[in-house]
């Protein structure tokens, strides 16, 4: 880039509202943040985990109820 092909920005009015933008919006994983599949897909990783990694069985086992609580707590802290 020289001084007179230098990068432009962009206009403000061609930039999507800000609930359009990825993270959060029309195709974003954000939209799956609180909706049930979350969990069909949170307890299906536990299962492959549990059943195809027998060294990992104590961890989930212990992980997974001190998880659980944490999130009660945090769930009740933000209700």
């Amino acid at each position: 880039m020289d001084i007179h092909h230098g990068p432009w920005r962009q206009a403000s009015h061609d930039l999507p509202h800000p609930t359009k933008v990825v993270p959060n919006g029309t195709y974003g994983a954000g939209n799956w943040t609180g909706h049930p599949i979350g969990l069909v897909i949170v307890i299906g990783l536990l299962f492959m985990g549990f059943v195809g990694l027998p060294e990992a069985r104590w961890f989930l086992a212990l992980a997974v109820p001190a998880g659980a609580v944490c999130g009660l707590f945090l769930w009740l802290h933000h209700r």
